[in-house]
């Protein structure tokens, strides 16, 4: 990555901008909060209900079980992680209904929802991820393993709720958390693709307090089926950690981005991600000061852009993706972080992505 470049002769007031931004080339030092992750599954086949499909609607017949009960670890730091569930060799723990048994019951259920423990303590508000659910068995008489994403998330509107209710849905979780999180997808993950975005915060930092993140009667993709027998593992990813806001203005082009990290205070780093830009494709990252004027540009809108202080040159992957890492700092300030880069299939032959407010010093 080459060093920033300083738009103009900089001022005392933005010299210390420049300086933390270069201090993105170095190795930065993040605090991080931990939660646990495990899954619970509906046993609607021993309950009564008919096989059709991995990810059709299963219904909400049977017990419920817990699939390694809190045994796997999501660290908040923007990074993106896997989880996998063996239904052969996992401990099961029963959590409610009558064939909740600490065994599995049928040869096909349901996810029903996602167990998130608090095992850190952590406060404050949350952002998670999560992304490509899939099922995979080795059908019988076959040796090679067949798999079936039915959660990718893609071709949903900004904010569509897909597969999970909002976190305070389940009326056994609901008093352990801040009225208000939200649930939907999130079109602008620069880092990977369409996700679905969780926001929440626990009342306190109390460690036994967990969410019970259900896909019961879901507007989309409710109650989905999967398949216990034939060494089932059920498997996705997902990603911690604060989320600077998106200010919106993207186009023209395809450039997405975002920035998502353990946040801007001191001790923090967070990386801006870039995605959807031409291969190899060079361009250009802007940092204004937050509250000035906007420019509209080559059919798009540069946010804030009257106080532009910086603007640091990047060059896509073959992937068109592109990021860098920003530490937190001292100084309260916010700045429009936005991208342009060139953009053959564009008229203006320029792609703008969307701003973001990256508020630094918290």
């Amino acid at each position: 990555m080459p060093p920033p470049i300083c738009i103009f002769d900089p001022s005392p007031m933005t010299k210390p901008l420049i300086l933390f931004t270069a201090l993105a080339l170095a190795s930065v030092t993040t605090a991080q909060g931990t939660l646990s992750i495990s899954i619970g599954i509906r046993e609607t086949g021993a309950g009564g209900s008919t096989f059709t499909a991995i990810g059709a609607d299963g219904g909400s017949a049977g017990g419920i079980e817990w699939v390694n009960r809190d045994g796997q670890t999501l660290v908040l730091d923007g990074t993106w992680q896997q989880f996998t569930f063996d239904f052969d060799a996992d401990t099961l723990s029963g959590f409610a209904g009558a064939t909740a048994n600490n065994m599995i019951d049928g040869d096909f259920g349901t996810l029903e929802h996602i167990r998130i423990l608090n095992s850190g303590g952590v406060t404050g508000e949350i952002d998670l991820w999560i992304d490509d659910i899939e099922n995979t068995i080795v059908p019988t008489g076959q040796t090679n393993p067949v798999s079936t994403v039915f959660g990718d998330f893609q071709g949903y509107g900004d904010g569509d709720e897909v597969i999970f209710q909002e976190p305070s849905f389940s009326g056994s979780t609901a008093s352990n958390l801040v009225a208000g999180g939200t649930a939907g997808v999130d079109n602008f993950v620069a880092s990977r693709s369409s996700s679905d975005k969780i926001s929440f915060e626990f009342v306190d930092g109390t460690t036994t307090r967990w969410v019970r993140l259900t896909t019961f009667q879901s507007t989309n993709l409710r109650n989905p089926t999967i398949r216990f027998d034939q060494d089932s593992t059920l498997s996705f990813w997902m990603r911690g950690g604060v989320a600077q806001e998106n200010l919106g203005s993207q186009g023209p082009g395809d450039v997405i981005a975002e920035m998502v990290g353990t946040g801007l205070a001191v001790g923090d780093s967070s990386t801006y991600h870039v995605a959807g830009a031409d291969a190899n494709a060079a361009g250009v990252v802007f940092f204004s000061f937050d509250g000035g004027t906007d420019l509209p540009i080559f059919g798009g809108n540069m946010v804030s852009f009257s106080n532009l202080i910086l603007g640091e040159v990047f060059v896509a992957d073959g992937m068109g993706r592109a990021s860098v890492t920003l530490p937190g700092s001292p100084p309260l300030v916010d700045l429009v972080v936005q991208s342009a880069y060139f953009d053959m299939d564009s008229p203006a032959t320029i792609g703008i992505s969307n701003a973001v407010l990256a508020r630094f010093g918290r």
